[in-house]
């Protein structure tokens, strides 16, 4: 779990890292509904999701002399720390964003989920991108909580990464991000239904093809 306010900085801790696993980045504003709960998580998912998952919470700095932004609000971000929230630093890295991707953010609790393509002239690897919307999931009983499903999806990456160690060299391994994220909702449903129903809502699940 990672304080990050611009782009360049998940390319230089990706870089450090120097892996191939799956990558998030958490749009949540501390003042949107149900935001409390999922800052909340932080310290948990940082030691949780380890090397098999880098979750980045976008417009968060952990750097208490950072003076980029004015407008700062301080939230217990990991292991006690303090970490410091600016919506200029969100909407900064949000725009900025739109305009690398077809993506639009959807206004609410966020996730882009992809991968980390170490060997590749980009460190990101946008190709096969999904983003879920959080609360429209939860409204409408396609997830149980933000909670249950970061831990399917921390759970599920795991998994992969660790039968493709298996298996052969994870540098040149490349996961399916859409079986992931599909299993992953599939594990923490509030209700009975089809993921193939519920992945085809555009409100909820967006594929980088959904914009196209």
């Amino acid at each position: 779990m990672f304080a990050v306010n611009t782009y360049g900085e998940i390319e230089k801790n990706e870089k450090n890292l120097n892996d191939r696993h799956i990558i998030v980045l958490l749009f949540v504003r501390p003042s949107l509904a149900g935001a409390e709960k999922v800052i909340a998580e932080f310290n948990y998912l940082h030691h949780n999701s380890r090397e098999y998952c880098s979750i980045y919470a976008v417009g968060y700095s952990n750097d208490v002399h950072e003076k980029s932004y004015n407008d700062y609000q301080t939230i217990k971000g990991v292991n006690g720390e303090n970490w410091y929230y600016s919506d200029r630093a969100f909407v900064d890295f949000k725009d900025k964003l739109e305009s690398r991707l077809k993506w639009k953010y959807s206004g609410d609790i966020e996730l882009i989920i992809l991968q980390s393509n170490p060997e590749g002239s980009k460190i990101l690897n946008f190709e096969n991108y999904l983003a879920v919307d959080v609360n429209y999931g939860i409204k409408n009983a396609y997830i149980e909580s933000f909670p249950r499903f970061m831990e399917s999806l921390i759970r599920i990456s795991k998994k992969e990464i660790e039968v493709t160690k298996a298996a052969w060299d994870i540098q040149k391994s490349k996961y399916s991000i859409r079986d992931i994220v599909a299993e992953s909702i599939d594990a923490c449903k509030k209700v009975p239904q089809p993921v193939k129903k519920i992945i085809k809502d555009r409100l909820f699940y967006r594929t980088s093809k959904s914009y196209s």
